[in-house]
This record gives structure tokens, sequence and C-alpha cells, in this order.
């Protein structure tokens, strides 16, 4: 509980995952994530892709809702940092880290630019073709 960690709500409308410092709790709707490559790992989770994917996959709560269990995150289909994508991972990187340099200084900062960027980059880790994103950018309007 000490280190830094990403969580996510066990139930929600959309999928979300934030970075916690160490030292902050979680009440016990949340799962926590710890490890190496948190930055990736939290910039690809929080992709018009993986929305997509959890829509269509996650437990449907109602008409919105999804529960996003412990195994459903562990069994995503997470592309691994090789040396051949290694640069797009470090811009999703970098993006990230500018994402969270924006929302500790201001947590109304428009950061919607930089989180189409990453869904770009996201894309191209997956190796999806034109009319792959079409679909998932048109469900995600």
């Amino acid at each position: 509980f000490e280190k830094e960690k990403v969580v996510w709500a066990e139930t929600t409308q959309t999928v979300k995952m934030c970075f916690v410092p160490p030292g902050i709790y979680l009440q016990k709707t949340c799962f926590v994530c710890t490890g190496n490559d948190l930055i990736y790992l939290m910039g690809v989770i929080n992709s018009k892709l993986v929305e997509w994917f959890a829509r269509s996959s996650a437990h449907q709560l109602g008409s919105k809702g999804l529960y996003l269990s412990g195994d459903f995150i562990e069994r995503l289909p997470l592309p691994p940092i090789t040396p051949s994508n290694h640069p797009i991972v470090q811009q999703i990187e970098a993006l990230v880290d500018k994402i969270l340099s924006a929302k500790k200084q201001n947590p109304q900062a428009d950061t919607s630019q930089w989180e189409r960027e990453i869904d770009q980059l996201v894309y191209k880790l997956y190796n999806l073709t034109e009319d792959e994103i079409r679909i998932i950018e048109e469900v995600n309007k």
C-alpha cells in the first residue's frame, strides 16, 4: 500500500484508471495495480480502444454501468513492451506524464488533445486498420 499504484473502480460507467501516490489508501470497491510500467498501463487502459473492448466484453450493469473485476483487467490483451514498440510506449508515457502534471496543477485542465494523441498511439500498438479505428471512434462518441 505504500507504493505508487494505479487504481480503478469495481463498478463504473467508464473505464478509467488513475495514478495514486504512496500512502493513499482505498475503499474496498477499488482495485489496485502496482509494479512496473504503470504509466504505460494507465495510458493504454484509459484509451478509447479499451473502453470499446470493455463495453463489448465486461459484465454490463444496466444500460451504462460496467463491472471491472481484477480478473477482467488481468485478462486484457495488452501489448508487451518490445524493442519494436518501445518508441510508441515512450510517447504514451510522456503524454500521460503531461496529463498528470497538468491535472495536478489544475484538476479542470483540458487534456483532451493529449488524450486523443494517446488513442492514436494505442491504435498503432495494436496495428488497427482505419476501418477498425472508425468503429471504435463511432462507438465512443
